[in-house]
């Protein structure tokens, strides 16, 4: 039997799903930070004719591994992850994505299937461009298809860069170079720190790193105790970031 979406040729999501009223390309608080930051009028207009915008619960399925794409789905608000199952069906993260990135882009430019499953980490709203339009604006706006083969770009030397780090460093160091990436992308200085503005499980830590969950939740005490780091059930703060950086033997 053909999947739900590929035989009605519409976009894949599992579970309740409610339609938003569709936001406005022009006035999009994301758009700054996507691919479509340099757009036209023209082109903004034409994909506001076309898009739909979703509200999508936590943890809801936006694609499965495996399912043919028909479109682009663009994150408005929210965060994603994007991971992939082993044979003993464990969860590895590839990839987060918040306001502003694109998630299924490289299996839709490939004509394959795609690769991974994406799921919300919290509530989100979620556009969908349809392929037809998504490579018109790629064949007549130049600018775009470049910011698009240069996200392609970042995204490769991310996973080439974690292969090296999964093979060369232990875990703790991968722990602490992953808290590094989270500052950069979620931190907000507090008080005391910088706070993470994402919530994850010890279970999905445990999945960006190539690790347990028992292992992870060992290191975040280590860090608790040894002053890099303050928890407040899924909530962390940087106490201590240039420490972090040794623990993580990067170049300062």
């Amino acid at each position: 039997m053909e999947p739900f979406d590929t035989f009605y040729n519409i976009p894949y999501s599992f579970g309740s799903m409610i339609k938003s009223p569709s936001l406005n390309c022009q006035t999009c608080k994301s758009r700054g930070q996507s691919v479509f930051c340099d757009l036209s009028e023209d082109h903004l207009k034409e994909i506001d004719a076309c898009k739909t915008t979703n509200k999508y619960k936590t943890h809801q399925i936006i694609f499965y591994e495996g399912n043919k794409p028909h479109g682009l789905y663009c994150v408005a608000s929210g965060k994603v992850k994007v991971y992939k199952m082993d044979k003993e069906g464990h969860q590895q993260i590839v990839r987060l994505a918040g306001p502003g990135d694109i998630v299924g882009y490289r299996s839709l430019l490939a004509d394959q299937n795609y690769s991974a499953t994406a799921e919300t980490l919290e509530e989100a709203d979620i556009c969908f461009v349809d392929k037809k339009t998504f490579f018109h604006v790629l064949e007549t706006h130049p600018v775009t298809a470049f910011h698009v083969m240069s996200a392609l770009a970042q995204d490769l030397e991310k996973a080439e860069k974690k292969l090296i780090d999964m093979a060369h460093k232990n875990i703790r160091e991968r722990l602490a170079e992953l808290l590094l990436v989270f500052q950069k992308k979620y931190g907000e200085k507090s008080g005391n720190g910088v706070h993470l503005k994402i919530s994850l499980t010890r279970e999905e830590l445990a999945e960006m790193i190539g690790t347990t969950q028992e292992s992870v939740i060992r290191l975040i005490t280590e860090f608790k105790n040894d002053g890099l780091i303050q928890v407040d059930g899924r909530d962390i703060t940087l106490l201590n970031v240039k420490k972090l950086v040794e623990t993580a033997n990067l170049p300062e």
